[in-house]
């Protein structure tokens, strides 16, 4: 009697929790749930950094559109829109029974097209949720990722340019957490970038892995696939631990599988994103 006399309480353990965004349009209000992990089939720069994520991805859109005037990194072959000669179509007249907001509404339509000889400026950077704390990631249209971060790292070593980015590494696949398919993008990528170079000889090659509020994915299981690749496609590559000359990473971030490759990984400090710091003199205080 004594139990079912105690007030029940109400648990929800067992209720999932799903954040939702509402968004409003003029005809009716509807709700979308936000997203909480890196799509598949993107490409771009995977960051992390100390807290204040706000401030990290602003240096890193600031960084990526200086590097971005660099015509090597960009991988589009755009013409330049030719000007017209065209004289510009003028605008009928309006009818007497057009009320304002159907003109206003007009108007604006008109001042978004892009004018004659000055066409609307593309957005390249796209920042795509992590949901992983103190982790960016940021897809760059028409760039080639590694060229991008490579230049980025050299960069940044060189002077301060940052406060609260640490490292970046260049993603070139995306994938939803699935071994089978995370196999064949590593044989792809390890058959493209492990061929010999001017000496006839194989680069070394080391392995990163790295997995965020993710248990499903196992390093071991991550290690014995590139060993298996390698053992078929480059059988006389070496590893190196310390200076490898390519290195492949694997970034586990929630239900996302994040896969990419790095060259002087160590020699690069591993992509980090600060300057190297000046040691103290002998003997100052």
């Amino acid at each position: 009697m004594g139990d079912n006399d105690r007030k029940r309480k109400y648990n929800h353990w067992n209720q999932k929790l799903v954040r939702l965004i509402s968004v409003k349009t003029p005809q009716f209000t509807f709700f979308r749930v936000k997203q909480k992990s890196i799509e598949a089939g993107v490409t771009g720069l995977f960051f992390t950094c100390e807290g204040h994520e706000k401030q990290a991805l602003q240096e890193a859109y600031s960084i990526i559109d200086e590097l971005l005037e660099d015509p090597t990194i960009s991988t589009s072959s755009e013409a330049a829109p030719e000007p017209s000669d065209a004289p510009a179509a003028k605008p009928e007249a309006d009818d007497s029974d057009e009320d304002i907001a159907d003109a206003l509404k007009k108007a604006c339509d008109d001042e978004r097209q892009p004018k004659p000889g000055n066409p609307k400026k593309e957005r390249r950077c796209i920042q795509r949720p992590t949901g992983v704390k103190n982790c960016i990631f940021v897809s760059v249209k028409n760039a080639n990722s590694e060229l991008l971060a490579e230049k980025m790292v050299d960069l940044t070593q060189k002077s301060p340019r940052c406060r609260y980015l640490q490292r970046v590494y260049p993603v070139e696949h995306s994938m939803a957490v699935d071994l089978s398919k995370m196999n064949e993008v590593l044989m792809k990528v390890i058959s493209d970038t492990l061929k010999p170079g001017a000496d006839g000889k194989l680069p070394t090659y080391s392995v990163e892995f790295k997995a965020r509020n993710n248990d499903s994915v196992a390093k071991n299981s991550v290690l014995q696939m590139v060993d298996d690749a390698i053992s078929i496609l480059a059988p006389t590559a070496r590893v190196n631990l310390n200076h490898a000359d390519v290195t492949f990473f694997v970034q586990v971030s929630r239900t996302t599988i994040l896969v990419g490759v790095c060259r002087r990984f160590y020699e690069r400090r591993k992509y980090s994103l600060r300057p190297v710091k000046d040691a103290p003199a002998v003997g100052a205080v």
